[in-house]
């Protein structure tokens, strides 16, 4: 049976937080049609957290070019079928980019974060089989996993819930973007925000992942809302008022 727990105890997945104070334009300028500065890679979005507002009116970067999402898939995410074809295949790498998709500043930063790699699972397969830790939950549905001494993070999307649930591949890349690609005192920062909440820092990253989920488009069954799971207390909780969905759309909307 599917399970939405994506690690059974063991060890909490670790971040590599991003680390904005080095040379970091010289990365991305041979991406860009002019001179980067911080401004390109700031998110606005932590103002919310911070108990600010953000002005009415602000304009927009607008999509994220398709170069910029060319290069990002290009240069940073590897797939590995795993004998997994078809309509499955194709639509796991686009699920992903989604999350990318309207925000240039958050693909950027993810140009520098470390690279992924993205395994999918055949049906009725075991995650632990493709490189995943032992505590790793073998019905999961997806899961994000990241080890600071490996030199790629790793994402796996199971076949049969690909195409059955499209929200599932914002889950996981938003568990990406929160590990990989957020500085540490911006995840300080979301953490102490949602710390009085969730109680845990893994209760931190599925409420971020779950609220994606909804800016995606997630539909959820009775059984998926109704769960003694984190999972469904956050999307039975869920409301397009809170201040932290506010904070998920202009982060990632």
């Amino acid at each position: 049976m599917r399970s939405d727990d994506e690690l059974l105890g063991g060890s909490d997945r670790a971040a590599s937080p991003l680390d904005l104070t080095g040379r970091w334009q010289e990365k991305l300028a041979r991406l860009s049609k002019g001179p980067l500065d911080a401004t390109h890679v700031a998110l606005p979005a932590f103002t919310l957290l911070r108990g600010g507002d953000l002005f009415e009116g602000k304009k927009h970067p607008g999509p994220t070019a398709p170069e910029l999402l060319s290069a990002y898939q290009r240069e940073q995410l590897r797939m590995e079928r795993n004998r997994v074809a078809g309509p499955e295949h194709d639509a796991a790498i686009p699920g992903l980019l989604r999350v990318l998709a309207q925000r240039p500043a958050i693909c950027r930063r993810m140009l520098l974060a470390k690279p992924i790699t993205v395994a999918l699972i055949p049906k009725g397969d075991d995650f632990r089989r493709y490189g995943f830790p032992p505590h790793t939950n073998p019905n999961a549905a997806g899961i994000f996993w990241n080890d600071p001494k490996g030199e790629r993070a790793l994402i796996g999307l199971r076949e049969e819930e690909i195409l059955a649930r499209p929200w599932l591949m914002a889950h996981e890349m938003t568990h990406a973007v929160h590990l990989l690609g957020f500085t540490q005192a911006e995840r300080d920062l979301l953490d102490q925000f949602l710390l009085p909440v969730y109680r845990s820092r893994r209760g931190n990253e599925e409420a971020l992942a779950v609220y994606a989920e909804r800016l995606f488009g997630a539909q959820y069954s009775e059984a998926e809302l109704r769960s003694g799971s984190i999972y469904a207390k956050i999307r039975r909780e869920w409301h397009p008022d809170h201040v932290f969905a506010r904070f998920v759309r202009e982060l990632l909307g």
